[in-house]
């Protein structure tokens, strides 16, 4: 089936096309590492080639070699240009989400859509909405599947030290550094040819790791010395901020990245999230260890998914509704916590 789908793809590519990327609202480095380094490749085998994404990503990202050039749909002209970029093109390629309304207010245009479709995507798959798909939920990021799909398909050769920079920066983040989703030596052979093509590493742990600014710092400290929560005896902890607190210490978007794995360096704790309040939802992050599925219970109570140790999920209410009703799924899940400790 796989190797169907990529000699489709391989023999529709063999004459000049328009294509359309697109990934998912609040992209993170693997959207758009994914995203930019899939247009890199395209383009220089002679396509047309545009990438859109609902809304800004955070600024540690707006590095990435090909950034200036992506639409974004709800700035000045990002409608315009994505209505166009839909209008013209011969398939739309879809990156790192497995469901429509991940693409947020761009959901529209691609459901009325006529071009073929192709989603690439790590997440397990929720539903049916391209024609062609390319999925593995083993893989770490989207970028990796990318990479395989290019040497799978002959495009090695394609891969500019930008592309591989791109796909490099999907890997690394991702992973957060290697620490998840990564326990397979194939994903460091592939981390390997990537740094051979011309992918600097060293710039993006600099650019994504070591330039915070001090607010970001301060709201860190703030967010575990006054706001984080052990909920005893279950091996879950939770850190929550509202609108309020992120405004006090200047937030900015992307600057919660990362938070939500500090409580799992507590030798109790397996299960962690992060609850931020959005203007008209609580958003969460979930992360675990072990064989504790963040995913499952995103999925039960939070209207969310994602994978087995990290997930995503929203709440339609306050935060104090927000918590109760997780301090009351945690108990539900007291036994599989318990049992995932030991």
């Amino acid at each position: 089936m796989v190797e169907n789908i990529l000699e489709e793809f391989k023999k529709f590519l063999s004459e000049p096309r328009n294509l359309l990327i697109l990934s998912h609202k609040n992209p993170d480095g693997d959207a758009v590492g994914s995203a930019l380094g899939f247009k890199h490749i395209l383009t220089a085998m002679g396509h047309t080639v545009t990438a859109a994404v609902p809304d800004a990503a955070p600024g540690f990202l707006k590095w990435l070699p090909g950034h200036k050039d992506l639409i974004i749909f709800e700035r000045k002209n990002g409608k315009k240009a994505a209505a166009e970029a839909f209008r013209t093109a011969d398939m739309i390629i879809c990156v790192d989400f497995n469901s429509p309304d991940r693409l947020g207010d761009l959901e529209c245009l691609f459901r009325a859509g006529t071009s073929p479709t192709l989603l690439i995507d790590h997440h397990p798959p929720q539903e049916q909405f391209t024609d062609m798909t390319r999925i593995d939920p083993t893989r770490g990021s989207t970028a990796e599947l990318i990479y395989l799909m290019a040497v799978s398909l002959e495009m090695e050769a394609m891969i500019s030290p930008d592309a591989a920079t791109c796909l490099l920066a999907g890997i690394m983040t991702d992973t957060v550094g290697f620490k998840v989703s990564c326990s397979y030596p194939e994903i460091f052979e592939t981390v390997a040819s990537l740094m051979r093509l011309g992918g600097n590493k060293d710039r993006i742990y600099e650019e994504v790791y070591g330039q915070f600014s001090s607010d970001r710092m301060r709201l860190l400290g703030y967010s575990l010395v006054q706001k984080m929560k052990i909920i005893p005896g279950t091996g879950a902890a939770y850190i929550d901020l509202t609108r309020a607190e992120l405004k006090q210490f200047n937030h900015k978007k992307g600057d919660t990245e990362g938070f939500v794995n500090y409580p799992l360096s507590i030798g109790e704790v397996i299960f962690s999230v992060l609850f931020t309040e959005q203007e008209d939802h609580i958003k969460l992050s979930l992360r675990s260890t072990g064989n504790f599925p963040a995913n499952e219970f995103a999925s039960r109570y939070f209207n969310g998914g994602g994978h087995l140790n990290a997930a995503g999920g929203r709440f339609f209410g306050n935060m104090e509704q927000a918590l109760k009703h997780f301090e009351g799924a945690v108990e539900i899940y007291q036994g599989l916590l318990t049992n995932s400790k030991s």
